[in-house]
């Protein structure tokens, strides 16, 4: 019968165990000084070693002459404990997560162990217990008899109850480094007689993403696909991901400003049949590899997987585009990502992404426009941007030859062409300004007076004339009527106001109201 390959290599021993040497250490130099506590909890993210490392850890403290703190595996305690054993007793917390199942643990706990000197319960996913079954474990836990040792596994260690931490030595399983899965990679293939290309071991270790499990499920779907030479093609087309050389062509279109190119490119590559989630991906770790070349320089060589022609190209482009450029454009396709995993479109998310981070003026480009700005470099052009523009000189002047006086009807209609001619700029500067709410009020307004240097608006309703009149609206109003030397006021339609009411209004537009009758 085929075993796959984490089971067949799963270790027996410490020295197995990759990427957790604190922990192994101190497990080893517990057994060392026979020092054996009483509840350990293993927790960290799957395919880590947790359960492994608990299982070698229960025939570790029972065998007869360990080596080096791991079990000799020779001993007859160790035989015994290779198969199933009443002594090592590994729970799925997950299927066995009731009261009755930690009542039954209580009463068998009594127990002695047969062959070796403790007896070991290695409880799996314990985060799965409910509440009562938590609360029945605790005595048990925190003064168990002398031979009962609790290991404790979880990948949620935060749904724990904290009476429940408190009673563990805890310890906590790191990510496997890309380089430590890499090196087990070589060892497997080279017992299985497989030959496989650096770049694909690389591959294969960076999909595993810190998972030893993870990574050598991958490896036997690669094995089972390409037999007995492993290349990094194969290993691609496994993963479904996309080669350096799209992705450095796709980087080019982006980092240039290209749009028409960058969606030709991702049009050629998705009409292949690749995911749109997986290519995302691919497009954000490529844009960190060009991070990594721009801050690091020579180092970066140690953490970028390209063949020696890419890299090239990666030197380069990386010299090319800013820190900043390279970082926006990261922000933008990692924004998408979890909308790519659930869309119906994700094609389009991600065109649309492409997009956004092309038309989308970076933080950069608007700090160095701001820089200049303050310069005095700014073309008046830009301007408008960064700050609203008052109204032009000259189109003041002609408001002034225009004025002519006007009367106060109810009329809804504007009382003359030049009056509704300010009010469209008024409009139009608050828009600039970006004030909605105050935009919103204005765009109320049923007529408008100019005579005597004092602007007049109506309004339909007090409510209206309640928002436009706030003091918070006070300088932006001066803003645009100083300009223009005018004063300004508002009214409401067949309303006549009361000389208090005169009184508050003056107080509120500091001074320069003037209520026409």
């Amino acid at each position: 019968m085929y075993l796959a390959l984490y089971r067949k290599y799963r270790p027996s021993t410490f020295k197995g165990v990759i990427g957790q040497n604190h922990i192994v250490q101190t497990l080893i130099n517990q057994i060392k000084n026979d020092k054996i506590g009483h509840a350990y909890l293993f927790c960290g993210s799957r395919g880590t070693g947790k359960t492994s490392t608990a299982k070698i850890f229960a025939k570790a403290i029972n065998c007869l002459t360990p080596e080096d703190g791991s079990p000799c595996q020779k001993c007859a305690v160790c035989e015994a404990l290779n198969g199933n054993n009443i002594d090592v007793l590994e729970i799925d917390a997950a299927s066995n997560n009731g009261v009755d199942e930690i009542r039954d643990l209580r009463e068998k706990v009594k127990y002695p162990p047969v062959n070796g000197k403790y007896k070991v319960y290695i409880v799996d996913e314990v985060h799965m217990l409910s509440p009562s079954a938590f609360n029945a474990l605790l005595k048990t836990l925190e003064e168990p008899p002398s031979y009962a040792v609790f290991i404790l596994a979880t990948t949620e260690v935060h749904k724990l109850p904290a009476t429940i931490l408190s009673r563990c030595l805890r310890f906590d399983f790191g990510l496997v480094s890309v380089e430590e899965l890499s090196g087990l990679l070589v060892d497997i293939f080279e017992k299985e007689g497989i030959t496989a290309e650096k770049e694909a071991i690389e591959m294969i270790a960076r999909a595993g993403e810190g998972s030893v499990r993870d990574t050598l499920s991958i490896a036997d779907r690669c094995v089972s696909y390409s037999g007995t030479n492993l290349t990094y093609k194969s290993v691609m087309e496994i993963l479904g991901t996309t080669e350096k050389e799209s992705l450095a062509s796709i980087a080019d279109t982006i980092l240039n400003g290209n749009l028409g190119e960058s969606l030709r490119d991702l049009d050629k590559i998705l009409s292949n049949g690749k995911s749109p989630l997986v290519l995302s991906r691919d497009m954000i770790s490529y844009f960190r590899d060009l991070l990594i070349i721009t801050t690091l320089k020579e180092e970066a060589k140690k953490m970028v997987v390209a063949s020696p022609q890419v890299y090239e190209k990666m030197v380069a482009q990386a010299k090319e585009q800013n820190y900043n450029k390279i970082v926006e454009t990261i922000t933008n396709l990692s924004a998408v990502e979890a909308e790519l995993r659930y869309s119906i479109t994700p094609r389009i998310v991600l065109e649309t992404a492409v997009i956004k981070t092309l038309t989308n003026v970076s933080l950069a480009e608007k700090v160095e426009k701001l820089e200049k700005m303050l310069a005095g470099g700014v073309p008046a052009s830009v301007q408008p941007s960064i700050k609203p523009v008052a109204p032009k000189q000259e189109e003041v002047v002609k408001l002034r030859e225009e004025e002519t006086p006007k009367t106060s009807g109810t009329t809804q209609a504007p009382a003359s062409a030049q009056d509704g001619q300010l009010l469209g700029k008024l409009l139009t500067y608050l828009r600039e300004h970006r004030d909605m709410s105050l935009l919103a009020g204005v765009r109320q307004v049923k007529k408008v007076d100019v005579a005597n240097g004092v602007a007049t608006f109506y309004l339909e309703d007090k409510f209206t004339m309640d928002l436009v009149t706030r003091d918070r609206y006070k300088p932006v109003f001066a803003d645009f009527f100083d300009n223009l030397g005018l004063k300004y006021t508002f009214k409401v339609l067949g309303e006549t106001a009361q000389p208090r009411d005169v009184e508050a209004l003056a107080s509120a537009f500091g001074g320069k109201l003037e209520i026409k009758e």
